[in-house]
């Protein structure tokens, strides 16, 4: 939240709701990744999800390292050591901790009104992607929000000649958020 005003805090929908527009930008993404990704083929795009990542990080690094065409060797699961700070306070990044499961999740660390608008705009990516929802069904005001930002950043993004990610372009915004 800090560095918002060099990305996020750009668009006009910040100042009103950050998560909101953080989930927004993230759904673009991640939709813009895929699609750009997925037609290239398994020869040229490789998915990492950052679960599997943390939980078996010897073997997802292995897989990515065959896909780039590169030696695998432990030394890079090795990062951290000599560098780790165990001062309380520190963001598992600046305290250079290793790949741990549990150690960030998003859906504990905000406030339950802020994981429900944030899913009301994201949801429908979320359950793609298979991650389960903490408000399968956020209330009409969450995604009446929703609708709202999301208009106001589909018309940012056009307005500045940006990419919209193909689902944005054939259900719109307004229906896409709706559906919660």
């Amino acid at each position: 939240w800090n560095k918002a005003d060099r990305s996020l805090g750009r668009f006009a929908t910040w100042p009103r709701d950050p998560v909101t527009t953080a989930a927004l930008w993230w759904e673009r993404s991640v939709r813009l990744g895929r699609e750009t990704g997925r037609p290239l083929g398994p020869a040229l795009y490789h998915e990492v999800r950052y679960e599997d990542l943390v939980g078996d990080p010897a073997e997802v690094s292995r897989a990515l390292c065959t896909f780039l065409g590169i030696a695998y060797d432990e030394a890079m699961l090795q990062y951290h050591e000599g560098r780790q700070r165990d001062a309380g306070g520190r963001s598992a990044k600046s305290a250079w901790l290793p790949p741990t499961p549990g150690l960030r999740d998003w859906r504990k660390q905000m406030a339950a009104a802020d994981v429900e608008r944030f899913e009301a705009a994201a949801g429908d990516l979320l359950d793609e992607l298979g991650y389960p929802r903490a408000t399968p069904r956020p209330s009409r005001e969450s995604r009446e929000v929703a609708a709202e930002v999301r208009r106001a950043f589909t018309e940012a993004l056009r307005s500045r000649g940006r990419r919209l990610p193909e689902r944005w372009l054939h259900r719109g915004p307004v229906a896409h958020a709706a559906r919660g």
